[in-house]
């Protein structure tokens, strides 16, 4: 039986070792951490249901689905409020509703009537013939006008990636847009003609689970069964067609050494850089992919104690609204039943991320001052919060920036040099959850390929 051992216990290498043991083979997950699951952890407080990271799964895939079923998680499965269609943004201080319809466009503050009529000329701006890269700004200024990028791009893009539009690449993080542009010579012909409508109808929406999205973790667990917690990869050779993996184990700091015969590695680019042997050492590119620290806090009150109605999924903040901190918040009680006890509600802010990194760096009091001084500014917010949870990823969302195609084909480099050696996570096919178990998957498949 070929054995092979899968660098760290997140939604990537849990998806790969799921694939991987249904095929027969031989797994052992290797996670640093005394938890597996990476960014997906959920916790319960108070009546409290917290996620640390991914608070929604939007749209199911076919595998995505068969995998919920084949784990017994459909009756899991908790599927968001209607209400989660609308969508709040910032404009002038306060929350305004995104258009949700045509209707709703015409009489939206979000957008000013200059701002309006300036995107729907998108229809007769003329495709980029030039060939180069652009930024996402660069792409939604050319093509829907300034306004369009401050109020809408931007902040999506904060939301997202908690990244920056200026540095994003429009082919790598959102390849649809320029996709719609090449095939109709613009973006809104192509959601006229059906080219933005899903072909297929997915069975869930947007969802989460009953138990937060740590209940996807714990399943997967389950099904893979052997995963080595508290253990540290410091080094990954191959040697004689066969892959040595050495680790170190809890507080033991003499090296253990794995032999097996593929590995698939879905630790983080960035840690990459901390092992003394890996086959990422040969590609340069990938020491310039960029992870934005970001905060991300929430906070339970009385619904009492909220001003603001709270009848969507979040609001996102503009760069421009320069008096306003966070990124964004969701409306978590809203979205999803049992996320607060009965009359209070929960609120998910994010802080930092590529706009405002140094806000990462302040102490628990200032960071929760600067969001509840928002949140009282936008929301109504009045008193002291009844939970107050904080969660720090010092190294956040990889940034797929302007000339990250040559990242993705340095990745596709180290494993065409290296069989039995694949790679898999966030930085590949996209940083959705399910984008990232697609990730996963494929690097199985590709390993067993080889296997």
């Amino acid at each position: 039986m070929a054995t092979v051992a899968v660098l760290g216990g997140g939604i990537a290498g849990l998806t790969a070792a799921y694939h991987l043991e249904r095929a027969g083979v031989d797994v052992e997950v290797l996670e640093r951490r005394h938890t597996p699951g990476g960014m997906i952890q959920s916790s319960n407080s108070g009546g409290y249901l917290v996620e640390h990271g991914p608070s929604t799964i939007r749209e199911s895939t076919p595998t995505l689905e068969r995998m919920i079923d084949e784990l017994g998680l459909r009756e899991s499965v908790v599927e968001a409020s209607d209400k989660a269609n609308k969508r709040f943004i910032v404009r002038d201080g306060k929350p305004v509703p995104l258009p949700s319809s045509p209707a709703s466009f015409l009489t939206t503050r979000a957008f000013s009537i200059p701002g309006k009529i300036r995107l729907l000329m998108e229809l007769l701006v003329e495709q980029q013939s030039n060939g180069e890269e652009e930024s996402v700004a660069a792409f939604v200024r050319r093509r829907f006008g300034r306004e369009a990028l401050e109020f809408g791009a931007d902040p999506m893009v904060a939301g997202i990636f908690s990244g920056n539009p200026d540095n994003l690449s429009v082919a790598h993080a959102f390849p649809t847009l320029p996709e719609m542009e090449n095939n109709y010579g613009s973006v809104i012909k192509a959601l006229l003609a059906g080219k933005g409508a899903t072909k297929r109808k997915p069975r869930y929406r947007i969802f989460n689970f009953q138990n937060g999205m740590q209940q996807l973790i714990s399943a997967l667990v389950e099904q893979v069964g052997d995963v080595r917690l508290d253990t540290r990869v410091v080094g990954i050779t191959r040697e004689d067609r066969r892959w040595t993996v050495e680790v170190e184990e809890g507080f033991e700091r003499t090296p253990d050494r794995l032999r097996v015969d593929g590995v698939i590695s879905t630790l983080p680019l960035h840690k990459h850089r901390e092992l003394s042997s890996t086959p990422l050492d040969a590609a340069p590119a990938l020491r310039s992919v960029s992870h934005p620290p970001l905060l991300v806090i929430a906070l339970g009150y009385p619904r009492r104690n909220v001003d603001h109605k709270l009848d969507g999924f979040g609001m996102l903040v503009p760069r421009v609204e320069s008096g306003v901190k966070i990124l964004g918040t969701i409306f978590t009680s809203t979205l999803f039943p049992n996320r607060a006890p009965e009359d209070h509600v929960l609120l998910t802010s994010m802080v930092g991320g590529a706009r405002r990194p140094a806000l990462t760096q302040q102490s628990l009091h200032e960071a929760r001052d600067v969001v509840e001084r928002d949140l009282r500014k936008l929301l109504g917010v009045r008193g002291e919060p009844m939970l107050m949870h904080y969660t720090s990823w010092t190294r956040g969302i990889p940034q797929y920036n302007v000339g990250y195609g040559a990242v993705k084909r340095a990745l596709e480099q180290v494993e065409q040099t290296n069989p039995g050696f694949t790679l898999a996570g966030n930085y590949r096919q996209g940083i959705s959850v399910p984008d990232t178990m697609q990730s996963g998957r494929l690097a199985a498949e590709r390993l067993l390929a080889q296997l």
